[in-house]
């Protein structure tokens, strides 16, 4: 039981690390507004996809 203890510290440990990471990014790339409509348009475009693919 304690052995998955640590490898549960070791998960979030690596996720926390990510998520510094992405933040760092986002605050460096992301404050232009060009760039969220761009993602806000990739978001739609995949929703569209996946929709009309499980319609099928």
């Amino acid at each position: 039981m304690s052995n998955y203890y640590f490898q549960v510290l070791g998960i979030i440990d690596k996720l926390n690390e990510w998520n510094e990471q992405l933040n760092g990014f986002a605050q460096e790339h992301l404050d232009s507004v060009w760039v969220g409509a761009a993602a806000i348009g990739i978001i739609m475009v995949i929703v569209v996809w996946g929709i009309n693919t499980l319609n099928k």
